[in-house]
């Protein structure tokens, strides 16, 4: 048999195998979930918790289906990922740079870096009431309690990630001459990009936390506001909707579009190493 021959009957049960290992891990999450909905369901029936404060999981099913009916989940929910999303964009816009130059330049570090570790640990709902001030309620206000809470992730990583970069790619890039675009755009920029799409998935969770506090502070619409004005109308089953809607969304863009993001620039550029 010749080696054109065995390659496809070896690459054959490694498929396989992959295939067991995915259907394998879904079932062990579908079957967690699963879990935890009966021991929601049991603590309801055993009457655990006050049933006004806490309830069954088919009640907050029928307050999907109410939310939806009377588009109150649609409007609120548009609201909170436009201002993630503006966020979220804006923080990659400033931070990315940022972050570069800090990584490449020991004196602009040197001279930056105190002031933004002085600063990164204040937390974002703390900028609420002076965003408020300077914005007015609404949707300034909690952009920019976005940015600003999400800003510090890209830079950070996006610093770390030029300093680890090894000093191989520097040197060849200085021996050929390369301009300083041509190696930010093709040396360092790729060779930091997992420290950088790191950043932003830890950016766009930042800003998840935040938005809900900023809405319901400064805003009367948002998944925030659905969540707080639920709770003054002792409806649970409304505030539980919000928070499952918040964390579906969070799914959907950690496994789709930040995945994609990889599989489109990292893995594609052959920058992060392989598990197997």
């Amino acid at each position: 048999m010749s080696i054109a021959q065995t390659g496809p009957a070896v690459a054959l049960p490694q498929r396989r195998r992959r295939r067991r290992g995915l259907s394998r891990d879904t079932m062990l999450g579908g079957g967690t979930i699963i879990a935890f909905i009966l021991v929601w369901e049991a603590v309801y029936r055993l009457g655990l918790m006050p049933t006004w404060a806490f309830p069954s999981p088919w009640k907050v099913v029928l307050a999907f289906a109410e939310l939806i009916e009377d588009g109150r989940l649609l409007e609120n929910t548009g609201a909170s990922v436009l201002r993630q999303l503006c966020g979220v964009v804006l923080a990659a816009v400033a931070g990315i740079p940022v972050g570069l130059v800090l990584g490449a330049s020991s004196t602009i570090r040197a001279a930056l870096l105190p002031l933004f570790r002085l600063i990164y640990p204040i937390p974002g709902i703390a900028w609420i009431p002076l965003a408020i001030l300077w914005f007015g309620i609404g949707f300034k206000s909690t952009v920019f309690v976005i940015f600003f809470s999400g800003i510090w992730s890209v830079i950070f990583n996006t610093m770390t990630g030029v300093q680890t970069l090894s000093g191989q790619y520097t040197d060849v890039a200085r021996v050929y001459g390369a301009s300083r675009w041509l190696y930010t755009r093709r040396v360092l920029i790729p060779g930091s990009l997992p420290f950088i799409i790191t950043g932003l998935r830890l950016t766009y969770g930042v800003g998840w936390r935040v938005i809900v506090g900023a809405e319901m502070i400064s805003s009367i619409t948002g998944l925030g506001f659905l969540i707080d004005d639920a709770r003054w109308q002792l409806r649970p089953d409304v505030m539980i909707c919000g928070m499952i809607t918040i964390a579906m969304i969070g799914w959907v863009s950690e496994n789709w579009f930040f995945d994609w993001v990889e599989r489109r620039t990292v893995e594609r550029w052959g920058m992060k190493t392989s598990n197997a």
